[in-house]
């Protein structure tokens, strides 16, 4: 059986889940399809309630957000399936295939498919989100199992129960961020492999320009809390490509030129990621690294 786990927090998921129940039935796939909102606003808890009327979809409601890693837990052990695919409810599945390369692959324990975005979706107001979902997120399978850990994402997955059993996502991150990049350094200490293909989602929630910088402040926020959580390994932080810039600066002690930077240059790099059409990445990656080392210092 295979299980199709959609954690939603205020997004209309009708769409999303009626294709994906049109492709298991044209399949011929024993399923399910389970969406379980997240303290969603009760607006959009109504407008998703319809989805029970969709072929093998079943619509379950938290009140109260527990955040991302309670949910997808919950989503795992509520399911049935031998089979597990997690899906982001900001996603669009572009064709009529996904279901089936999924299908092609079940003999793989954990399989990422990828993300993708379209030409039509860009516009000014979104241009460092789409910026970053372009160049960094939108990747081939081949470029992603060159190194598949760090390339690895929960946003479209499909994880065998077994192994979800094992590799469970840590409840005591309570905040945004870096839940994806922990489950995925946990497979990897578990030696447990990863195999990408090409079968991506269009991501439809692209986040404002003003929105995505805030996230970004507080998952960098979340990454250094995580050094306080017992049950993390010091080895993740080995796994984050900030740390580790972080940590090279520091052992060469010119950790106080990112933060002089940062200091001079802060709103004059935020202006530059709020306002530019065509925000340059390098910036956003100065702007994150001097964040840190502002917040590190805090601490």
């Amino acid at each position: 059986m295979l299980s199709i786990c959609i954690p939603t927090y205020n997004c209309d998921v009708n769409d999303l889940v009626a294709e994906l129940s049109r492709q298991c039935t044209d399949a011929k796939v024993d399923f399910e399809i389970i969406v379980l909102e997240d303290g969603s606003d009760e607006d959009y808890a109504k407008q998703n309630s319809c989805i029970e009327k969709i072929h093998g979809a079943q619509h379950i409601v938290n009140v109260q957000n527990h955040g991302r890693s309670y949910t997808r837990n919950k989503l795992a052990d509520i399911a049935k399936g031998e089979k597990l695919i997690f899906i982001d409810c900001d996603s669009a599945i572009p064709d009529h295939l996904f279901i089936n390369r999924y299908l092609d692959n079940s003999s793989i324990d954990v399989v990422c498919g990828g993300t993708t975005y379209t030409e039509l979706q860009y516009s000014p107001e979104i241009s460092l989100r789409y910026t970053f979902g372009t160049k960094v997120e939108k990747s081939t399978a081949d470029k992603r199992n060159q190194a598949p850990y760090s390339a690895f994402t929960t946003n479209n997955m499909m994880v065998s129960k077994t192994v979800f059993e094992k590799i469970r996502f840590c409840e005591a991150l309570k905040k945004y961020g870096h839940e994806d990049s922990l489950f995925g350094f946990d497979l990897q200490e578990n030696k447990i492999p990863i195999h990408h293909i090409d079968n991506p989602v269009i991501h439809t929630g692209i986040e404002s320009n003003d929105k995505f910088l805030t996230k970004t402040r507080a998952g960098i926020e979340n990454l250094v809390e995580m050094k306080h959580i017992d049950e993390i390994s010091p080895r993740f932080f080995n796994h984050i490509r900030l740390y580790r810039h972080y940590a090279k600066l520091k052992r060469m002690h010119l950790l106080w030129t990112i933060r002089l930077t940062y200091k001079i240059f802060d709103e004059v790099l935020e202006r530059h990621l709020l306002n530019s059409k065509h925000p340059k990445l390098m910036l956003f990656n100065l702007y994150k690294l001097g964040y840190l080392c502002k917040i590190e210092k805090a601490r």
